[in-house]
């Protein structure tokens, strides 16, 4: 759109109020709608103002269609994972030894992510950055630092074209802070994690599976 000088800004400003105002005018002059030409929104020929107002609903409805759409999906996807979370924690309450929570989390969760891994990892200090932003992402676009530090405990299969690392904030439930382990997820699909993926689940099933951890410690001493 080219500039145009002040004058003419305040004359079409007055214009525009004066259209605004009297809303009857284009009922007495309805012609006037197929007689003024507008630019194309999407080339430079001339259409009707009829014809340019339809052409833009039209877009907003494509628009509003495609909103709709992704809200329906990751609804859908939503509700699903939220129910196969509800199955897993379930039977993450009901294990009653370290084998039994680790088994729950591992293989409850390859099930729930329909993942080809699910492995708990070691605590190490390092990971601690990891309980608040959890490392997620193509392999990619994970930094070789990050990579490198889960390779320490697990070989990194060429075949796992996303993961997503957990921090688990050992410790925490019961007033005991100890160095954080993993929770490490990986996937053949590139698009299963991805680096802006919402962390809600990811956080809240971080503290689910530490929580059953420190339960299962806080338990088991007394019980040998």
């Amino acid at each position: 759109m080219s500039a145009i000088d002040p004058k003419q800004a305040e004359q079409e400003e007055l214009v525009a109020e004066w259209l605004r105002a009297t809303p009857g005018f284009f009922e007495r002059y309805a012609n006037l709608l197929n007689e003024i030409r507008l630019k194309h929104p999407h080339g430079d020929r001339a259409v009707s103002l009829q014809e340019r107002q339809m052409t833009l609903l039209r877009t907003q409805n494509q628009e509003l269609n495609r909103r709709l759409s992704e809200m329906l999906h990751f609804g859908s996807r939503n509700d699903k994972t939220q129910q196969s979370l509800v199955a897993w924690l379930l039977r993450l309450m009901s294990a009653n030894s370290k084998a039994e929570v680790e088994s729950a989390v591992t293989s409850g969760l390859a099930e729930v992510f329909e993942v080809e891994s699910a492995q708990l990892l070691s605590p190490n200090t390092a990971f601690g950055p990891w309980i608040d932003t959890p490392l997620c992402g193509s392999a990619k676009e994970l930094a070789a630092a990050s990579v490198d530090l889960l390779a320490t405990q697990v070989s990194i299969d060429p075949a796992w074209q996303s993961m997503v690392a957990i921090g688990l904030p050992l410790g925490k439930s019961i007033g005991m802070a100890q160095s954080p382990a993993v929770l490490l997820l990986a996937s053949k699909d590139e698009s299963r994690f991805t680096a802006d993926m919402g962390a809600f689940y990811l956080r809240q099933i971080a503290e689910l599976t530490a929580a059953a951890l420190d339960r299962i410690q806080a338990y088991e001493p007394s019980t040998s």
